[in-house]
């Protein structure tokens, strides 16, 4: 038997039963518009419960000691329409030492969004604190916050110096959050753990120094988030398990506040594969990372990032991609895979990580950098050694790369691109699919870039062969080879040409002269730099990028 709250409640109840995706929904225990504070230490909800928040205006919502159990958590869905939060409140939404919660907004068939934070003007839009764990937020909507989008962490102090609440007595497991759209937030989009991973001074217990709380277990995934002050996601103190993939991020830093400046980052403390993400035209670089390493950031297409902050400064440096370092795991790795990189302000890739033992570089499609012609940069603290670079598909301009409508910020790739078959194979490294989950390699080869195209004619000849393999070695210092497939049966005509247009090399190869399978050019007179080899065969031509170094 339904649990009714008050007599307003159910004459809602009543009203609201009539929609049909309301009447669907079995709730355990429903809860009157006009309620803003459900405390599960006097209300009784049981593991397993369904608590339906009935349609209408809140000015906040609280929700504290809702507690379910791993195999039957607590689920609080809106129904029969929007709930909708327009607060000068502190907070939208607060988790006050909730465990084992769903919170949805998908209760209402035809809504994406069923719970609605509107405007919070004194605070941010969700809190989710105070030893919460085990939380998953679905289908939200938040908006115009005077901080941040979604807080989701315990501050050590919680006006007791003598229960600090620590790295040793708790930890926060399992929270993820997907299917929201934030958007118009004046701090951080998302702010997920701890930014202060190696420790927190807590000035109210005499400047004691702890460590704050970690979190195992993060999914960050398919939201949208929009116009954000500072970054759009930050992640921080995850080092288990964590995972943030699958999320449009478009403009953000509009503060362009120092240090709170990215689309996505994985900050100190974090261990988290970040993959499948589009960020749009961002006034910080794409992603920042400053995380513990073993680590792959793949897939994700970075546009413009940079390009609108401070434009007429070029030493205000943006970039793609941006490793740097906090605190590293021993023999940490940084993998940097199939990103598609167009247009950043300065380079595609930084790599400024002095202390992880290796960083990879791999199959990245980047055009079009401001620092001309700077693809990739590693700091001169950072020896070559450490990191390992190849089969990126570098190119001036955005038009080499024959992306399927740049216009429509579409950059999947057309059959006839050079990217195609470009890249090197990562499936060892469990990169099996592109950033629409399409399965990759396609062909026999890996392409360059966040999209693998499944043309069935996709960078092959007519006899359906490849007609030519992956220039080597990479970089280059005396001599560069060009294998081709051994049906080509016309003249090969290769020009070397730098990136300002200049033709620094050609030539015509007779096919039937070469006995080797390749073409080898000599680059010993040839400058130190970065070059595009195009290849003519027939009708059909090539553009590779090749790096010359001394």
């Amino acid at each position: 038997m339904k649990r009714i709250i008050t007599l307003f409640l159910f004459i809602l109840l009543v009203i609201a039963s009539s929609t049909t995706s309301a009447s669907q929904i079995n709730c355990t225990v429903e809860i009157a518009s006009d309620i803003i504070f459900i405390d599960g230490s006097t209300t009784t909800i049981n593991p397993g419960d369904v608590v339906c928040l009935l349609a209408g205006n809140k000015d906040y919502l609280l929700l504290k000691d809702i507690q379910g159990t791993e195999s039957q958590p607590i689920t609080i869905i809106n129904k029969g329409g929007a709930v909708i939060i327009n607060t000068d409140h502190s907070y939208g939404i607060k988790f006050d030492n909730c465990k084992h919660v769903i919170f949805s907004g998908s209760g209402e068939d035809g809504l994406q969004y069923g719970v609605q934070v509107q405007r919070v003007g004194q605070g941010a839009g969700m809190s989710i604190d105070n030893r919460s764990t085990n939380v998953e937020i679905e289908s939200v909507e938040i908006a115009y916050t005077l901080f941040g989008g979604i807080y989701a962490k315990t501050e050590p102090y919680q006006g007791d110096c003598n229960n600090l609440v620590t790295r040793e007595n708790f930890t926060m497991y399992n929270l993820s959050i997907h299917d929201c759209y934030l958007h118009d937030i004046a701090d951080e989009g998302m702010y997920i753990g701890s930014s202060k991973y190696t420790g927190q001074t807590i000035a109210q217990c005499d400047n004691i120094v702890v460590l704050p709380h970690i979190i195992e277990g993060v999914s960050i995934y398919n939201n949208i988030v929009e116009n954000t002050g500072w970054d759009g996601i930050q992640v921080s103190s995850a080092p288990v398990n964590c995972n943030v993939f699958d999320n449009l991020i478009r403009y953000d830093s509009y503060e362009e506040e120092p240090y709170q400046m990215s689309g996505i980052l994985i900050g100190g403390g974090a261990k988290c594969d970040c993959y499948n993400n589009k960020i749009f035209d961002g006034k910080g670089d794409g992603i920042d990372v400053f995380g513990l390493g073993y680590m792959k950031i793949f897939n994700n297409l970075i546009v413009r990032a940079g390009r609108t902050f401070k434009p007429d400064e070029p030493t205000e440096y943006k970039h793609g991609i941006y490793i740097g370092e906090v605190v590293n795991s021993p023999g940490a790795t940084f993998e940097v895979y199939n990103n598609s990189i167009i247009s950043p302000k300065s380079s595609g890739v930084k790599y400024s990580n002095q202390d992880a033992a290796m960083g990879y570089i791999k199959n990245n499609i980047i055009t079009n950098p401001g620092l001309d012609p700077e693809y990739i940069i590693i700091d001169n603290g950072v020896s070559q050694t450490k990191v390992e670079i190849s089969h990126n598909f570098n190119v001036p301009t955005n038009s080499m790369v024959n992306f399927m409508n740049e216009s429509d910020n579409n950059f999947d790739l057309k059959p006839n691109s050079d990217a195609i078959n470009y890249g090197t194979s990562l499936t060892t490294q469990g990169i099996t699919f592109d950033i629409d989950n399409r399965f990759r390699p396609f062909h026999t080869y890996f392409d360059a870039g966040a999209y693998e195209c499944h043309d069935p004619y996709a960078g092959i000849s007519e006899n359906g062969k490849d007609l030519i393999g992956n220039l080597y070695p990479m970089p280059a210092v005396n001599y560069i080879n060009i294998p081709f497939n051994s049906d080509v049966n016309k003249e090969i005509q290769i020009a070397l040409v730098s990136i300002t247009g200049k033709v620094v090399y050609t030539n015509t190869y007779n096919k039937n002269n070469i006995t080797t399978g390749k073409i080898t050019i000599n680059l010993v007179h040839i400058p130190t730099g970065k070059y595009i080899t195009r290849i003519t065969i027939g009708n059909r031509s090539f553009n590779r990028p090749v790096i010359i170094i001394k």
